[in-house]
């Protein structure tokens, strides 16, 4: 597997003779550049090719191409910052991977100074594939990944990997005519993730996207569901279902709906009874006579105004209210929930 990686090797020399130190005195050294390669980043990049920059805090004293750069560089002294990138990366762009790394270093007359430069990849790759029983569902489908710098948009037929800066990009699929929201992916610079999109053989007709990311890289694992049912914005007045909620656990901020069903118990999952109810929790579900603790959203309550408001133990009259709530997914006493509730209203 290749890595991708590099090491710049800087070697800050100042010269020995008595001109050259008087030179030093005077506040001036050398920079000497002594590239090596370590592992192959691709076989199309060249580091002579990368672009080094060297500021001072206030201007870049140098910003060169390595190639073009003379074998000995004055500068004055002080502290600087050397960069060496192999792009200027910005909007999202398909195969365009970038490569660049940093250090800070000080240059002091008479002293030598040496600085090791690590270049790793600074953008996070994307690719989309579609799982072969998808065309038998769909006739015509398209992804789009967004992200605040634009988005790159990936047909049926595409399989070139998507570049993105790091940060949160949103999915959205388009399936015969239909605008489907496949939620939210948070990327780090060296993620190389692989989308694959499938459909999810149920009455509804979810589908479902897994993610996975090449072990080469940052390793992690992420699940979206992309729920043909739901479409627009999330909202209070645009709530998930419990069943969409249970799907999307990891989402933060989110609105949902569901009618109160019970309280879980200090031990168990038995929400139902009454006389185990706690003032930490309430259980919501879609169906207001749903028993099972599997298709429910359990929801957190500190102690404050929404414990106060909402807990079962001193406001049994809750029970198979409808309510619509904000807060986060996150699994809550090992099952799917809601926690650090921030609005909620009865319907």
């Amino acid at each position: 597997m290749e890595k991708q990686v590099l090491l710049l090797i800087l070697s800050l020399g100042v010269m020995c003779t008595c001109s050259e130190k008087e030179t030093s005195e005077k506040g001036t050294g050398y920079l000497t550049l002594n590239i090596s390669q370590g592992t192959s980043l691709k076989s199309d990049v060249e580091i002579t090719d990368f672009t080094l920059r060297i500021n001072d805090g206030h201007a870049d004293a140098v910003k060169e191409r390595i190639a073009d750069l003379p074998a000995e560089i004055v500068l004055p002294v002080g502290t600087y910052t050397i960069e060496a990138y192999s792009l200027e990366f910005s909007d999202p762009k398909f195969e365009m991977p970038f490569y660049s790394g940093k250090t800070t270093v000080d240059i002091e007359a008479g002293e030598t100074t040496e600085a090791s430069l690590v270049c790793s990849q600074g953008n996070a790759g994307v690719k989309v594939v579609w799982a072969g029983e998808f065309s038998t569902k769909y006739s015509t489908y398209q992804a789009q990944i967004n992200c605040d710098a634009g988005y790159l948009n990936y047909s049926s037929t595409e399989s070139r990997t998507g570049y993105f800066l790091p940060g949160t990009v949103s999915i959205s699929i388009l399936a015969d005519g239909q605008t489907i929201n496949g939620g939210t992916i948070t990327l780090a610079a060296k993620d190389m993730v692989t989308v694959t999109l499938r459909p999810k053989e149920t009455p509804s007709g979810n589908l479902s996207i897994d993610l996975s990311v090449d072990e080469t890289v940052n390793s992690r694992e992420v699940e979206v569901i992309v729920d043909p049912e739901y479409t627009g914005a999330n909202s209070e007045t645009n709530p998930y279902t419990i069943a969409q909620a249970i799907a999307r656990q990891g989402e933060n901020g989110v609105w949902i709906t569901g009618y109160i069903v019970g309280s879980k118990p200090s031990s168990g999952y038995d929400y139902v009874n009454s006389d185990t109810w706690q003032a930490t929790n309430i259980v919501l579900a879609d169906d207001i006579t749903e028993t099972g603790d599997t298709n429910c959203i359990f929801v957190e309550l500190g102690s404050g105004t929404y414990r106060n408001s909402l807990n079962l133990k001193d406001h049994a009259d809750n029970l198979h209210r409808q309510i619509v709530i904000k807060g986060n997914l996150a699994a809550y006493q090992s099952r799917s929930g809601l926690k650090n509730p921030a609005a909620f209203s009865f319907k």
